[in-house]
């Protein structure tokens, strides 16, 4: 399948999407269509003329002349239905959806005029399957899965309208679907490379790692392309092998310098390999490239907080939320930091905005109720603490925290209960330090 993509990223994986679903077959798949009988054979020979021409530019990706030649054979001949679904084809090649889809109307209008009701032309299906595409990137998923199943009941065997149809399933948040339909594709076109990518991401997206690095590995078999390295890359990061994963971004990164995400995995990889210098780097080279892309700042906010360097950290999360205000994850970052500088209003502030979103994170709850607790609102920690229990209750610090504040109201007894259980879950998890603390605790009783 000719195709244009185009790369969504995940900061993970990143989901190849085909921008145009050309027909396998560029030639007339009608020699023409039904002419109305007011034109004359002079006529339809200029417009299968222009059609060929036509063709041939848009083989070439020369939209403005494509155009140009459709339109022309549009006026020898304007019931020349391939002639609009191939203009509409030109249209959505240049990202002009709305103008698409008017065109795949007039085409399936002129099909429904000339088709018997039980044996609708060959071209239906794949007018109905770019329709939907069109839709597909007008975010009308809807739309785009009606179309696609009245392609597929045209034509059960159309890999593209499964493959289209997977996106949308992926968009509305079932990746289930979505992976049945890649697999279907998959079945009926074992080289369809992109079917291959995106559901290996799937794969990914949700934990099943050995079955995204099989796909992924089939996809750069089937095209090296830099989205394909670039994803398993990243599956090579999740799999513990930095090695591999650095490889995969060098080939990303020598297909397309400037690709800045290939930076981001690379420098990734490199600090698992401990050359922060060299990931540092990289970061700061993506941020050249993409200098609005929020998640590349809190990346590098992430890898200062975790060597120590909290004002370098809490520098980065407010670049990050200046691109993204609302960018959850990085209120949780900063929120971190500043608990570790001991600037706990601040700290307090962030956390409770990450937790307008995330209401059930442990650790931000467990932190906020911690200083809470430290700022003397009882209740507030309380309340914090014990959400936090309810959301997980293996938390062995939630325990040993609530317990801390229930012996300092003079609950005794309550706060040897939470430290009995946070001592046995440090004990189970292994957590040393925590455990001696909480025996500490229990003795002061």
């Amino acid at each position: 399948m000719n195709s244009l993509y185009r790369v969504i990223t995940t900061l993970g994986v990143g989901i190849t999407l085909s921008g145009l679903s050309v027909l396998s077959n560029l030639k007339p798949l009608l020699a023409q269509s039904q002419p109305a009988p007011q034109v004359d054979q002079a006529s339809i020979k200029s417009a299968e003329k222009a059609y060929d021409a036509g063709l041939d530019y848009l083989e070439q990706r020369d939209y403005p002349s494509a155009l140009a030649s459709f339109d022309q054979a549009i006026r020898a001949n304007p019931s020349f239905a391939s002639a609009y679904l191939q203009r509409g084809l030109t249209h959505a090649a240049m990202e002009n959806y709305s103008a698409a889809i008017a065109d795949y109307n007039r085409a399936l209008a002129i099909a429904d005029r000339a088709a018997e009701p039980t044996e609708p032309t060959p071209y239906v299906a794949d007018v109905y399957l770019n329709r939907g595409v069109a839709k597909f990137y007008l975010d009308d998923n809807r739309g785009a899965i009606t179309d696609f199943d009245r392609a597929l009941a045209l034509n059960p065997e159309l890999p593209p309208a499964y493959f289209y149809r997977a996106l949308v399933y992926e968009k509305q948040g079932s990746p289930e679907m979505a992976i049945a339909d890649f697999t279907q594709a998959i079945e009926l076109d074992d080289e369809y490379g992109d079917a291959y990518l995106n559901r290996g991401g799937l794969f990914y997206q949700t934990g099943n790692l050995p079955a995204a690095l099989a796909d992924l590995n089939q996809a750069v078999k089937l095209q090296p392309s830099v989205a394909a390295y670039y994803n398993r890359g990243f599956v090579y990061s999740a799999l513990g092998a930095a090695e591999p994963a650095l490889d995969d971004f060098n080939q990303a990164i020598q297909l397309d310098p400037n690709y800045s995400d290939a930076y981001l995995g690379r420098g990734l990889a490199l600090w698992k390999l401990d050359d922060q210098p060299a990931a540092l780097n990289d970061l700061e080279t993506a941020m050249r490239l993409s200098p609005d892309k929020a998640e590349l700042y809190k990346v590098r906010g992430d890898l200062r907080l975790e060597t120590g360097d909290m004002e370098g950290a809490v520098a980065d999360y407010d670049r990050a939320l200046a691109v993204r205000p609302n960018y959850a994850a990085v209120y949780k970052g900063r929120g971190d930091a500043y608990y570790e500088l001991g600037e706990m209003i601040a700290a307090i502030d962030d956390y409770s905005s990450f937790l307008a979103e995330n209401p059930d994170d442990v650790d931000a709850l467990t932190r906020r109720g911690e200083m809470l607790a430290e700022m003397g609102d009882f209740n507030g920690a309380m309340t914090d603490l014990t959400q936090a229990i309810r959301a997980n209750p293996r938390s062995a610090d939630a325990y040993y925290n609530r317990g801390r504040l229930q012996a300092s109201v003079g609950e005794p007894e309550s706060a040897m209960a939470d430290f009995q259980r946070a001592a046995n879950l440090y004990l189970q998890q292994g957590t040393a330090e925590g455990y001696r603390q909480t025996l500490v605790e229990m003795q002061s009783l």
